[in-house]
């Protein structure tokens, strides 16, 4: 029986790895190296509905491209071949390869006279989450027509699986009994009705992910049908999951509590450590922009710009410090790209003039820059609303940095008393204990040195060394009839 690690995310990932990737390229590193003949890999085609091998070759590639920061780091080998060619509709086409919308695009701006290009482009950004927001719901129409066609019930009733020829095709990946693991963007990325069929006609044990149930817990800081969307993939989780592993404490007694309320059945929770190294600066010079950065005394925060990683309340906090007129203040490294709904944020750090000096945002940033980032902040903040773990505050101890960050959800299971924790949405606190730790250096510096003396990081060798234990055990349990 073969364990199979789906690395669809990661496959299909062109920007620096970052939060989930991250948990699933450097799981994948791990079953890589694990040694176990029995592990393979695969990916899931939305277009074709099915699964496919992904070979050693191909997932080392894609591994070295989220190394590079999402580039090429050299010519790609001959792909995996795909399934016989069947003509897909025009919309699913264009999901299929949205980097040829960009090329379009691109070359759209490109003929235009120079003036009208930074027009252009100002007019296209603002409607970029409506043409995403269109794009997602023409696919959530799609798969709700495959969802109807097989059979499956409306929520909450018991999971069926009608007969269809689809389960006999010969493009079936998984063998009877296998062990089938994914630590993905699945709600985006699979079509977990399929799954639950191929669970019930094979017997395939499953091993899924829980990071968290923010979109539960605080849809007003999602996509407005995210909160739907995530109440239904969790149920479909429970249902297909022999065994679900989540990333703290915290995060399996949301998840727990989400699925006793829903009244279905709980399976297994477990919990891993996530990994927090990052491979140190390599011998390459950094870019011009973190040469610039590291040059300089900083802040450092690493996330992506949205709501619920509040840069808002550094953004206030910051603008405060200046307002009362404090000298030599560091700069303000925001280190991510920016997600839905914060054209009006990233407006107010463009155009606001107390902050412009102070503030640099960088994205597209490799792990050998970001690794000379972290190594070289003054301290870190993570002023988050909700986490499922906290990532970045776990890397920030790594590399023996201090941080200052919020008391919310899961991040004192990270932090421990290591750090200091401020109330998210106390502006005021956050800009007096900046300030504080700003003009005490020799605090900083204890800190660290305690940081560095007690703090104890989880490697992603262990993180992938607990998932592969988990699949091994799945493995080995007796196969039961559907």
């Amino acid at each position: 029986m073969t364990i199979w690690l789906d690395v669809t995310t990661t496959r299909g990932w062109s920007r620096p790895a970052l939060g989930i990737v991250r948990v699933e390229a450097e799981t994948a590193r791990q079953f890589l190296n694990s040694g176990d003949p029995g592990i393979r890999f695969c990916r899931f085609d939305l277009d074709y509905g099915s699964y496919f091998e992904v070979g050693r070759e191909e997932l080392s590639f894609a591994l070295a491209r989220l190394d590079a920061g999402g580039e090429h780091p050299k010519p790609a080998p001959a792909p995996a071949p795909d399934p016989p060619p069947v003509p897909a509709p025009p919309v699913a086409a264009a999901q299929a390869d949205p980097r040829r919308w960009r090329r379009v695009a691109g070359r759209a701006l490109a003929i235009l006279p120079r003036p009208l290009q930074g027009r252009a482009l100002g007019f296209a950004r603002p409607r970029m989450d409506g043409l995403r927001g269109m794009r997602n719901a023409l696919r959530e129409a799609r798969r709700s027509v495959g969802v109807l066609w097989r059979g499956m019930p409306v929520q909450g009733a018991p999971l069926t699986v009608a007969p269809a020829p689809s389960l006999v095709k010969p493009d079936i990946l998984f063998g009877a009994g296998d062990v089938y693991v994914s630590l993905g963007l699945d709600w985006d990325q699979k079509d977990l009705s399929y799954l639950y069929e191929l669970k019930q006609r094979l017997g395939l044990k499953v091993l899924l992910m829980c990071y968290d149930i923010i979109p539960i817990r605080l849809p007003h800081l999602c996509v407005a049908d995210v909160a739907a969307k995530f109440s239904r993939y969790f149920l479909d989780v429970a249902r297909c999951a022999d065994r679900i592993v989540c990333i703290s404490e915290y995060s399996r007694r949301d998840l727990r509590k989400f699925l006793e309320d829903s009244g279905v059945p709980v399976p297994e929770l477990g919990i891993v450590r996530l990994g927090c190294e990052i491979a140190h600066a390599d011998g390459t010079p950094p870019s011009s922009a973190v040469a610039e950065v590291i040059g300089r005394r900083f802040i450092l925060f690493v996330s992506t710009i949205e709501r619920r990683k509040n840069h808002e309340t550094l953004y206030r906090a910051y603008t405060r410090l200046v307002d009362a007129g404090v000298q030599d203040l560091p700069l303000l490294v925001f280190v991510g790209m920016a997600g839905w709904g914060m054209n009006d944020l990233m407006s107010d750090l463009k155009l606001d003039p107390r902050i412009r000096p102070y503030l640099r945002i960088l994205n597209h940033v490799s792990d050998g820059d970001l690794a000379r980032l972290y190594e070289h902040a003054y301290f870190t903040a993570y002023p988050s609303l909700y986490e499922g773990w906290g990532l970045p505050v776990a890397e920030s101890l790594a590399y023996g940095r201090f941080c200052l960050a919020s008391d919310a959800a899961s991040i004192p299971e990270v932090g421990g008393d290591l750090i200091e924790y401020v109330d998210p949405w106390n502006v005021g606190r956050w800009a007096e204990r900046l300030h504080w730790y700003i003009a005490h250096p020799e605090e900083v510096r204890r800190r660290e040195e305690e940081i560095r003396a007690t703090y104890r990081p989880a490697s992603w060798k262990d993180t992938g060394a607990t998932i592969v234990a988990a699949a091994q055990a799945l493995r080995l349990e007796p196969l039961v009839s559907a």
